[in-house]
């Protein structure tokens, strides 16, 4: 069935998928970005070739800036010996939004045709290729294969209700995983559902590094300030808010103000815009409340005015560890929900909109499970979440087992380091 697979991939599936992309390149900007992205693709490798000189080179492949987080750790550990990384992404959002001095290379991932592969992955020879999490390529395995290069998949999640575990969807991805040399699910269910598909003892359950990326970011934190004090001087704490959002959150928010003395509000859009700024700042005007814009990170309490709007990339994971509770937007959008292990590893209780459904589905049915996270469908599921937290043994629950959340959920990085360099 593998060749079978592999010729209906290269004769039907994959012509299609190109065809269709140079149709839509003129009508989204994504598409068009990564499209002429990729023709540069073999040009940076050339380069990256001709300017360095490691003992090895480790490629790694990820979709998104979401999904490179499954990896920034163990290339954190990779680069502490001499060996080059190198980093493709699939999605404009991923390339244009990480920029890691541990990254020797930073490419588009080449179209998924043999011969441009094979003429790419040919020049750096890399001694292992790591994917995280999902986006594998058909051909890319093939011809990794061909070169004699150790393909591993790491953090891979397979959702029970997942295409994959489908009668069509076992067969395809019977034979692409076959290929693939080791396989690391996230969780022992996902470790569970791939067996469906394909039963080896080459694959194992090893944890999501992103765990490890979130706790040890927060070794960066300056300010951190205690639960009691939080709960003391409440900051209402509303992160990577979409449009969609802002119809869930006002104006019934600012009622937390007039609720809770001593009390602020920080909001914090997706994607900082002049436009943006300036309609939380009518909107706080339109509900008589003082406002301030921040373009740096600032010691809260050191602030007056009751509704603090972030003008600044790079902080946000710094307030979470300020605040009393945090809302992460994205809930309500089609992309489904932004980073929520931030906020748990500042001992947030976290909130969130029904769409979770994305890469963090995982991470948000932990917390869920524990009473850590709430996910709300209103306005009114909002500010009832609100109410109950304000009862303190509720609150310090939710705090304490969103920390224990990620504290039990620590190592990974370590496990899989273990077998990507030894294995």
């Amino acid at each position: 069935m593998r060749y079978i697979w592999l010729t209906i991939y290269n004769l039907i599936i994959y012509p299609l998928f190109f065809v269709l992309t140079l149709f839509l390149i003129p009508f989204n900007k994504k598409i068009r970005l990564g499209f002429f992205g990729r023709l540069k693709s073999r040009k940076e490798l050339l380069k990256f070739k001709s300017k360095t000189s490691f003992s090895k080179n480790y490629w790694f492949h990820v979709s998104s800036h979401g999904e490179y987080q499954q990896v920034q750790s163990i290339i954190a550990e990779l680069k502490k010996d001499n060996i080059g990384i190198i980093v493709s992404f699939f999605s404009p959002s991923g390339f244009n939004n990480v920029n890691d001095d541990n990254i020797d290379c930073k490419i588009y991932l080449p179209f998924d045709f043999l011969i441009s592969l094979y003429r790419s992955l040919k020049i750096v020879n890399p001694s292992k290729f790591i994917i995280a999490s999902y986006d594998v390529w058909p051909n890319v395995i093939s011809v990794c294969k061909m070169l004699g290069i150790k393909t591993l998949l790491i953090s891979l999640r397979i959702h029970s209700d997942s295409f994959k575990l489908s009668f069509i969807g076992r067969s395809l991805y019977k034979a692409v995983y076959d290929q693939i040399n080791q396989i690391f699910t996230v969780s022992s269910k996902d470790l569970s559902n791939l067996k469906k598909i394909i039963n080896s003892e080459r694959f194992m359950a090893m944890g999501n590094p992103r765990f490890d990326v979130a706790y040890l970011k927060s070794e960066d934190v300056s300010i951190k300030i205690s639960l009691n004090d939080r709960i003391d001087k409440k900051l209402f704490l509303f992160a990577s808010l979409w449009p969609e959002d802002h119809k869930i959150l006002f104006p019934h928010i600012f009622d937390l103000l007039k609720k809770h003395s001593n009390s602020k509000i920080i909001l914090v859009p997706h994607e900082i815009s002049e436009s943006i700024i300036g309609s939380y700042e009518t909107l706080a005007k339109e509900n008589n409340l003082s406002y301030k814009v921040i373009d740096r990170y600032l010691d809260m309490k050191n602030i007056e005015e009751d509704v603090i709007i972030v003008n600044a990339v790079g902080i946000l994971y710094k307030l979470y560890w300020q605040s009393y509770a945090s809302y992460i937007g994205g809930g309500f959008s089609i992309g489904g929900i932004h980073n929520i292990m931030e906020p748990a590893v500042a001992s947030n209780p976290v909130i969130f909109g029904k769409n979770y459904s994305n890469s963090n589905f995982l991470e948000a049915n932990q917390l869920l499970s524990s009473s850590a996270a709430f996910s709300v469908n209103s306005s009114e599921d909002l500010m009832n979440t609100f109410t109950n937290l304000s009862n303190k043994d509720f609150y310090l629950h939710a705090s304490n087992s969103s920390k224990n959340v990620i504290e039990n959920n620590l190592g990974s990085t370590k496990k899989l380091m273990s077998v990507i360099v030894d294995g």
